[in-house]
């Protein structure tokens, strides 16, 4: 693929993510797990067996703060506060807002799923509205499986940091999901722990910028 291509298909996804934030009459979100701090909703995922998961939060912090924090980079602050991340490389850029990440997850479910790698595509965006990333996992020769990782697979997903234009100092930050772990994973197993997983990612999120004094009062 060109550098044409791959733009082509990232600007597919993002402009498919802004479907799952806004057309209501499509997708019918079911909620899954609330608590006062953030919400997480599902629906039937159209590429496969699993679930699409949104997952929303509001934070007394700036949009690109947030945005720094969540975007997965090996350099940016999301290594420090993930802990179901274990590593985060750019395995090659194809331009400045686009790249091709590998990402490599923890265990989950007291070790009933083994640790995940994905290879994805990722464009990011911004506008006056938001800001975002939009990714997709690809087929990559030159990077091909590793054996204590299971290569699992990301249909169209992302994080959109969306803007208050009355407080710019406040956001919502949307994290929207639907990876295949693939593997020989029950499909209950899987249905439990991912809005687990998504539950533990917001609110470590919201710890660390309150402990990094990034918390506007």
């Amino acid at each position: 693929m060109t550098t044409e291509d791959y733009h082509d298909k990232a600007s597919k996804v993002a402009e498919e993510l802004q479907q799952y934030l806004n057309n209501a009459d499509k997708y019918k979100w079911e909620v899954a797990k609330e608590t006062k701090d953030f919400k997480i909703s599902c629906v039937k995922s159209e590429y496969f067996s699993g679930h699409l998961y949104k997952g929303e939060a509001e934070y007394n912090v700036p949009p690109k703060t947030v945005f720094e924090y969540v975007e997965p980079l090996p350099e940016g602050p999301r290594m420090k506060w993930d802990k179901n991340m274990k590593k985060i490389e750019v395995l090659k850029w194809l331009d400045k807002d686009l790249r091709i990440n590998r990402a490599c997850t923890s265990s989950a479910c007291m070790g009933l799923i083994s640790p995940r790698d994905f290879v994805d595509l990722i464009v990011t965006k911004e506008t006056d509205t938001y800001l975002s990333t939009n990714a997709i996992s690809c087929e990559c020769e030159e990077f091909p499986e590793v054996k204590k990782f299971v290569r699992g697979w990301n249909y169209p997903c992302g994080v959109v940091v969306l803007k208050y234009s009355h407080n710019p100092n406040k956001c919502k930050l949307v994290s929207l999901i639907q990876p295949d772990i693939k593997g020989m994973v029950p499909k209950n197993l899987t249905d439990a722990a991912i809005p687990g997983s998504m539950a533990e990612f917001f609110t470590n999120l919201g710890n660390s910028l309150k402990e990094d004094g990034k918390v506007i009062s």
